[in-house]
């Protein structure tokens, strides 16, 4: 072990941090100089800087859900940010709580909004977003982000309220991710330069905050993490943004552990390979409390010198591809200086040599190429321990914010995988993001060519149909619309944001009648959907039919209590049954 033996007790305040979209390789403690990252890199002054870390999913939802159950998402099947985090998971904060830790969480984004689960352990978990509101969202809104002055602010008052207490605290900054609130943006999507001045502005805020722990009495005696969820492509290997490709610019994250004033015997860099997964073992390891044999993760505090392999493998999956579009889904696994990509043409990188992963090796290695490919099987057979359950419907408003921010949510494509190679469908893919971008960005008629362009290569395209649709209605084109998600619903009668969509417009003309039967088409392939649940429950109040319309807004409050229609309406059916 690297590591000497220090006398941490499991009362040392723990902070940590988590910068949303943030690439390693764009801090100056990691070697970058187009910007200066001042404050950020203090945080390594006193402490560990691992060069070798991966996220296991460049996603949201999934890279916390990962980071703070140190479970693999396939499987704790959170595996996209359209998902739930499953009740009953062992988590860091629960952990933490029951060892007498006072536990808050504060958010800068409604992809870890509480309703997810990922509150599990937590006292006070601070997410004032509402995605279950009515109406179009602006995706610069505190309905689905806020900026990370405000996630400071409300930190530095809880950290007062409990000074002198045990505390764990989370704090989420999300104001990398496009499209970016303090810098141009292309077209709402990410770029090089925006990106940098979005991290300079978290880089003040960081100095804000550290100057906070320090006036506070906290910076000296907690044990402060620093770390990313993800990173950000910027067009390398010709992805803009992350979730799709497995590549490092996107699975490799900074970590930093700033240890308390007089811990003794921690190296100032750490090059072996790791991932986040790891990293509340590690947490626990160093508070000297033992980590439950449900984390799949290892404590990096027993790591190997640098340069020596310790036999730590990282697995990294992005399934988005196949849920999505049908293509096949993406899993890779990086033991010492190699990374092999599962693809139905694989990858192997020497990232010793080639870090920028230019030069695929399978066919000139097939016997590294053999081993990992091997490795990774074995990995997920051993942690894929239960069956997943249905995936959950979300609410048309969730689905709505979600896509706000760049992602297809709720829109899963159905049928399994046609088995693409996504490094061949990279084409189509950039221009749905280009087309999908343009809409929330209110340029509709780009968006409707960008989505009949998609169309003419690939008819059978149910996202691109259903999103041409959308577009077609902000554009004031609604018999467009109305015809597109009709032929939607005949390639596809289970496609159910379309049917939600046809019955969301009959409501919105008070043909109650037409809008329940498509609603009914919803709920036939999706029996728990809350949103199709709660409007037919609407529909059927408007129509008469009083019994009905309790039965199905109770079964939508209980499965979603934070709909709208879980006030006012069921309020005003069970009044009238009175």
């Amino acid at each position: 072990m690297w590591l000497a033996a220090v006398s941490a007790g499991a009362q040392t305040p723990v902070i940590l941090i988590s910068i949303d979209t943030l690439r390693a390789d764009h801090l100056g403690v990691y070697g970058y100089r187009r910007i200066s990252t001042p404050n950020i890199d203090s945080f390594a002054r006193q402490g560990t800087v691992f060069d070798a870390i991966a996220c296991q999913v460049p996603l949201t939802l999934p890279s916390h859900t990962a980071l703070f159950t140190s479970t693999y998402p396939f499987a704790n099947h959170v595996e996209e940010n359209d998902g739930r985090v499953p009740g009953g998971l062992v988590t860091l904060a629960g952990i933490l709580k029951s060892h007498g830790y006072r536990t808050a969480a504060f958010v800068g984004s409604a992809l870890l909004d509480r309703h997810l689960g990922l509150d599990q352990g937590f006292d006070f978990y601070d997410s004032p977003f509402s995605v279950y509101s009515e109406g179009p969202h602006n995706p610069l809104a505190v309905g689905v982000r806020r900026d990370g002055a405000l996630v400071v602010r409300a930190a530095r008052q809880w950290l007062g309220q409990n000074h002198g207490q045990p505390v764990f605290a989370f704090l989420h900054f999300f104001d990398l991710h496009a499209p970016y609130s303090h810098a141009a943006s292309n077209g709402g999507l990410p770029e090089a330069a925006g990106y940098d001045a979005e991290i300079e502005y978290v880089d003040r805020l960081l100095g804000q905050l550290q100057q906070a722990l320090v006036a506070g009495g906290w910076w000296d005696r907690s044990l402060v993490v620093l770390l990313s969820d993800h990173g950000e492509s910027l067009g390398d290997h010709g992805e803009t943004s992350h979730g799709y490709f497995v590549y490092q610019s996107t699975l490799h994250t900074p970590l930093i552990f700033h240890w308390p004033a007089g811990t003794p015997g921690y190296p100032q860099r750490a090059g072996q390979p790791a991932g986040l997964i790891d990293v509340a073992p590690s947490i626990l390891d160093f508070l000297k409390l033992a980590a439950p044999p449900e984390f799949s993760g290892a404590s990096l505090l027993a790591a190997a010198p640098s340069g020596q392999d310790d036999g730590r493998a990282v697995v990294s999956e992005s399934v988005y591809p196949r849920d999505a579009f049908h293509w096949a889904p993406l899993r890779t696994i990086r033991a010492g200086a190699y990374q092999y990509i599962d693809a139905p043409r694989p990858e192997l990188y020497d990232l010793s040599r080639d870090f920028d992963q230019r030069r695929n090796l399978a066919a000139e290695n097939p016997a590294m190429d053999a081993k990992l490919r091997a490795r990774l099987a074995e990995i997920m057979t051993r942690y894929t321990v239960r069956p997943a359950g249905a995936t959950p419907a979300i609410s048309a408003q969730r689905r709505r914010a979600l896509e706000s921010l760049g992602y297809l949510g709720g829109s899963r494509a159905g049928g399994g995988s046609s088995g693409a190679d996504p490094k061949d469908k990279l084409p189509e893919y950039n221009l749905f993001e280009k087309a999908l971008a343009a809409m929330y960005a209110g340029r509709h008629q780009e968006a409707v060519t960008g989505f009949r362009r998609l169309l003419a290569g690939d008819s059978r395209n149910s996202l691109a149909r259903y999103y041409l649709a959308d577009a077609c209605l902000r554009a004031g084109q609604s018999a467009s619309a109305l015809r597109e998600w009709e032929n939607l619903l005949r390639m596809d009668p289970e496609y159910v944001p379309a049917a939600e969509a046809l019955g969301a417009w009959w409501m919105g003309r008070e043909d109650y009648a037409k809008a329940r039967a498509y609603f009914q088409k919803a709920l036939a392939a999706a029996p728990r959907d809350s949103t199709a649940l709660a409007e037919e429950g609407v529909a059927e109040m408007r129509l008469g039919l009083l019994p009905e319309a309790l039965e199905h807004l109770q079964d939508a409050c209980r499965l979603a209590p934070d709909l709208p229609q879980c006030g006012r309406e069921l309020r005003e059916v069970e009044e009238k049954l009175r």
